[in-house]
């Protein structure tokens, strides 16, 4: 019943007298005197509505809108084909046309992920962990994709053997002199030994790229720790890696050889291996770089491409300063169970001390579930990085298992429900007798917000008039005009 009794319209609402970027400046009013703030933005949205509810046209549009009148920063990952012409409107339509960078083949920004991170200012720059770490990443979305993903009691040694010879090969690199890239990368590994006599062999040594490297890594001046390191890497590739048995080599190698065999090629080589022009840290000066790689239409080499911007973004901006670099920046994902990798779990619980508003939409919380892994350890993921997106906002949807997380999320109260029944006679024998009654009342913890209701919110289009309901649940606060955790109201479509 409470339900009826609220159908507000959700509006932008317009610059104040706060500061640019005070947290407590109103970006959005869910309805009259309830507002989206920056503050509240920080906190992270999620957005949830099955295919054709509203949520991109709806909610989607009226915050996306609002943080770009704001000014803030941001990247947007695309899975559809049509999204770039819908932020650049969004853009024109908010005056950030000339913030907007578009990244992908048909233009001409290059983003060499990898020297980047050698190159980069602040005290972690170049370290190699960080940059094995970015190679973490692009293989659990590999894995992913490709159906695979675990399960084997030996999953772990066959990762830290990969891990230790990604390691090796970017400290050669680096010792060495040398840009790293993945065609460097892959140079390196297929012409390391692949046995003992092979390593002393003048004929590899004459024509490995490994030992060429290895000999001008030597040559090098170099610090005490390049020196210790040099040492690890040359005993690794002359002695441990050859010595390996052919099996657990070749494993090895095919693994990394497989993952970066997508970035070594085509369009993601000329994206990611080149030169660079755009980094991600460019958002915090308040550009808007839209990755134009859709899912739907690139496949495996969108996802690649948009996931290793997607953490070069996260780990940039959770590095800078923000009391030199105030302003704030959202990573807006529509369709984010594509993108969804298992370091956004802890980015999220940190994120908004470097202002960052996360905005991930989605059909249904099984999605998430099942991108980030299979059984508990999946759902125990996805669960900690909802917890960490403060406002939710739910669509009409269909997924009963959605719909009933939702209901949980708003919680039961206590119900009074009444009762009664009445008899009459059913015979002529029983005409003489008197009609019968009874009534009573009884109590229960029921939800608040029943499932059914999230099937029955108006999708907008012509048949609403273009109105679009959502229920809005914000964690640990009420709204000051409910004194609930929830709110409904309209969108309009835009």
């Amino acid at each position: 019943m409470l339900l009826s009794l609220f159908k507000p319209r959700a509006k932008r609402v317009s610059v104040t007298r706060l500061g640019q970027w005070d947290l407590d400046r109103p970006l959005l009013e869910w309805t009259r005197g309830e507002v989206w703030s920056v503050r509240d933005a920080l906190e992270g949205a999620l957005i949830v509505g099955a295919t054709g509810s509203g949520k991109t046209s709806g909610s989607g549009a009226a915050m996306s809108r609002a943080m770009l009148e704001a000014g803030f920063g941001g990247l947007v990952l695309t899975a559809k084909a049509d999204e770039r012409a819908l932020w650049q409107r969004y853009c024109a339509e908010t005056g950030r046309s000339s913030d907007l960078l578009i990244f992908g083949p048909d233009h001409e920004l290059r983003f060499n992920f990898l020297d980047d991170e050698r190159t980069r200012g602040g005290a972690g720059a170049g370290l190699t962990e960080n940059i094995v770490a970015l190679f973490s990443i692009v293989l659990e979305v590999a894995e992913r994709r490709s159906g695979g993903g675990g399960g084997r009691e030996d999953d772990g040694y066959w990762r830290r053997a990969l891990r230790q010879l990604l390691r090796n090969l970017v400290d050669l690199l680096i010792i060495a002199g040398r840009p790293i890239s993945v065609p460097e990368l892959y140079r390196l590994v297929v012409t390391a030994p692949v046995s003992l006599e092979q390593a002393t062999s003048d004929d590899w040594k004459a024509e490995s790229f490994c030992f060429k490297c290895l000999r001008e890594a030597d040559a090098r001046a170099k610090s005490a720790s390049q020196e210790r390191d040099f040492e690890l890497v040359a005993d690794y590739f002359l002695l441990e890696f050859p010595g390996l048995s052919e099996k657990t080599r070749s494993v090895v190698v095919s693994t990394l050889t497989s993952t970066i065999d997508v970035l070594n090629r085509g369009v993601l080589r000329e994206l990611f291996s080149t030169s660079t022009n755009v980094t991600p840290d460019q958002t915090a000066d308040g550009r808007i770089i839209l990755l134009d790689l859709p899912v739907k239409e690139y496949a495996e080499v969108g996802l690649i491409a948009q996931t290793i911007f997607k953490y070069a973004f996260q780990r940039a901006i959770e590095r800078r300063d923000v009391t030199a670099s105030p302003r704030p920046v959202f990573l807006w994902a529509d369709e984010a169970q594509h993108f969804i990798t298992s370091y956004d779990q802890g980015f999220q619980t940190t994120c908004r001390s470097a202002r960052v508003a996360t905005v991930l939409l989605t059909q249904n919380t099984p999605n998430v579930y099942a991108a980030l892994g299979d059984g508990e350890t999946g759902k125990s993921r996805a669960d900690s990085l909802f917890g960490n997106l403060n406002t939710k906002i739910f669509h009409a949807n269909g997924d009963h298992v959605t719909n009933e997380w939702a209901s949980q999320l708003i919680g039961r109260t206590r119900q009074l429900f009444a009762s009664g029944n009445s008899s009459h006679p059913t015979s002529l024998i029983d005409w003489g007798d008197a009609p019968q009654s009874s009534g009573g009342f009884s109590e229960a913890y029921e939800f608040e917000v029943q499932p059914s209701v999230f099937t029955r919110l108006r999708t907008g289009g012509p048949g609403n008039g273009g109105n679009v309901d959502a229920i809005i649940v914000r964690n640990g606060r009420v709204f000051p005009t409910t004194g609930k955790t929830w709110l409904r109201t309209t969108f309009r479509q835009g």
